[in-house]
């Protein structure tokens, strides 16, 4: 909320200040915890729905049953989303009390036989919308259509699908520019290429290159800006950024005219040299404790390490600038599979299992993770 100064001396200067809350309380503490401590879908769901966490649970039990549950601690607002600042000196605009368990939307055994979630929108059928901004559908998309390929899986197909890089957006957007592809030996590449993010692929970099270029074109003929704008709208607001250039290619492909994709096109092959897709993507990680302020050659960090994540991929990877100017690389730090009819759990912590920085198994589990080698642990 916006708060007028005016309200409280304090303040000492007159404008307008930014006043956040959050909706953390006892009560969402104890339906983070509960969960734990139930053996069954339904109870689990029940417990869970007060949560300090805004999230989607899934479910599984040793009976059989699956369920989804939104789970959060959403507060009644009379006229907002929440998502924009609102003058918390009137009245209307304050809190209403908070949702109440009934109100998140709960799924128990659908008939299509499971339960997929990707940070897209989801809300119940005239329910109240409990989430301010969603990702779009692709992820979602995909994995759904894997759930679909068979009746039956195992702990390996789950495994490949985690791991999975195949892109929806890059297979509609190739569809959108084949018709001004030329005879280069990187778009015959582009044109035969698997839509998948493999680390040597070089059809993979330079559709990633031609991507952030065409959606540079698509801003700055939506918004009227130059590049210098529209590059600031992509580093400090990528998400938004990101779901209208979706929209704009994929939802409605007639704003992006063949111009603009020959266009985005000319550009991208004029900075194209060779790259594959380790070379442009990398991951680094750093340990907290030092915040990247030791060299690289005293190993504590791991630095620069090419990875196969893709931000539109079930496998997804995003690079993210934060307020301080520093980079967050947003990505599946935990991955996990199980059968329920085993006592074997295989995942992966991206890291190692000592924070020790002269112990061998410090960064142990970094090579397993970008490699998606799973550790079997027997409960």
């Amino acid at each position: 909320s916006v708060l007028s100064s005016g309200i409280n001396a304090e303040y000492g200067v007159d404008g307008k200040y930014l006043a956040a809350r959050f909706s953390l309380t006892s009560e969402g503490l104890y339906g983070f915890l509960m969960p734990f401590k139930i053996d069954d879908v339904q109870s689990a769901q029940r417990a869970s729905q007060q949560n300090m966490l805004g999230v989607n649970m899934l479910y599984a039990d040793v009976k059989g049953n699956i369920g989804y549950q939104q789970v959060g601690n959403v507060p009644k607002r009379s006229k907002s989303t929440g998502l924009l600042p609102q003058p918390a000196w009137k009245s209307e605009n304050l809190w209403q009390g908070y949702l109440s368990g009934e109100d998140y939307h709960s799924i128990l055994n659908p008939p299509e036989g499971f339960i997929a979630t990707a940070n897209n929108h989801i809300q119940a059928p005239g329910g109240p919308n409990v989430a301010t901004f969603s990702l779009q559908h692709n992820r979602l998309d995909r994995i759904t259509h894997l759930l679909k390929s068979k009746d039956k899986f195992n702990a390996e197909d789950f495994k490949r699908f985690q791991s999975d890089t195949y892109s929806l957006v890059a297979e509609r957007v190739v569809n959108l520019i084949k018709p001004v592809l030329g005879q280069t030996a990187i778009e015959e590449e582009l044109r035969n290429w698997d839509l998948r993010s493999t680390i040597d692929s070089r059809p993979a970099a330079f559709f990633k290159m031609f991507h952030e270029v065409l959606s540079r074109d698509i801003l700055m003929k939506l918004f009227h800006q130059d590049e210098v704008r529209v590059d600031k709208y992509l580093k400090h607001c990528g998400y938004f950024m990101s779901k209208i250039v979706h929209t704009l290619t994929v939802d409605i492909p007639s704003f992006t005219t063949q111009e603009m994709l020959a266009g985005a096109l000319t550009r991208t092959l004029a900075q194209y040299k060779g790259e594959t897709y380790g070379d442009l993507e990398k991951v680094s990680f750093k340990n907290s404790a030092f915040g990247g302020l030791l060299p690289r050659w005293t190993g504590v960090d791991a630095l620069d390490l090419p990875t196969n994540h893709c931000s539109e991929c079930i496998k997804v990877g995003v690079k993210r600038s934060t307020a301080e100017g520093s980079i967050r690389y947003i990505s599946q730090a935990w991955r996990m599979v199980t059968d329920m009819s085993t006592d074997v759990i295989e995942s992966i912590l991206v890291g190692g299992p000592s924070g020790n920085i002269l112990s061998n198994i410090y960064m142990r589990e970094i090579d397993l993770w970008l490699t998606d080698t799973y550790k079997k642990i027997h409960l």
